[in-house]
């Protein structure tokens, strides 16, 4: 399903986010390993929390624009096919939400993870 929802959403836009989904696994690896150390650095924690909530944000506005510029093309393609029916029109509105739909998954988890990290960091 991963793999389709990649080739069908579009691999420029799909390609990235998905890249972003295992960057912010993979900082929210490093932050755990760097906390449990012995020397803790406050400021590098504080930093590396700011790019997972970050890259949870340009996600979502990724998959945002991906929407946008998809839906553009398709209004032109309608408007010079003339006629279309409503069930093709459906089936690329269900592909256009792909994309926003990942980011927006990307940025809720990032958006928890920021919250739980920011709360040890304070301890």
């Amino acid at each position: 399903m991963i793999v389709e929802h990649l080739i069908i959403g579009g691999i420029y836009f799909m390609l990235p986010i998905y890249l972003i989904w295992v960057t912010v696994i993979y900082l929210s690896v490093k932050f755990l390993v760097a906390y449990k150390s012995e020397n803790i650095d406050l400021n590098k924690l504080n930093k590396l929390n700011s790019v997972i909530l970050f890259l949870g944000s340009f996600a979502f506005l990724l998959g945002l624009f991906a929407q946008i510029l998809g839906l553009y093309g398709a209004l032109i393609s309608i408007q010079a096919a003339g006629d279309i029916s409503p069930a093709l029109m459906a089936g690329g509105l269900r592909i256009s939400f792909l994309a926003p739909l990942y980011g927006f998954g990307i940025f809720l988890i990032s958006g928890i993870v920021w919250f739980v990290f920011r709360n040890l960091i304070r301890k």
